[in-house]
């Protein structure tokens, strides 16, 4: 899910995202645009600024999580 997406379909600024999720503009604006670092790592939120956000959006955290590929063990040998 895209955070812009909902967050336009639900009518909010980003003010009232950030304001809703009790993070700082600044933070949310990063979040929206998926910031990187000057190190090219990911600005990625605690699990405690996803909840939040979630609850801002009214989405649940699946959606804005990335899927997480399926694991599958090694084999001996390999």
């Amino acid at each position: 899910m895209n955070l812009r997406r909902r967050r336009g379909a639900l009518g909010l600024t980003q003010e009232a995202v950030a304001e809703r999720a009790g993070i700082s503009l600044y933070a949310y604006q990063q979040y929206e645009r998926g910031a990187v670092t000057k190190g090219g790592v990911a600005t990625n939120p605690r699990l405690a600024t996803v909840l939040t956000i979630c609850e801002a959006l009214r989405v649940p955290v699946q959606d804005l999580l990335p899927r997480a590929r399926l694991l599958r063990p090694q084999q001996s040998g390999e």
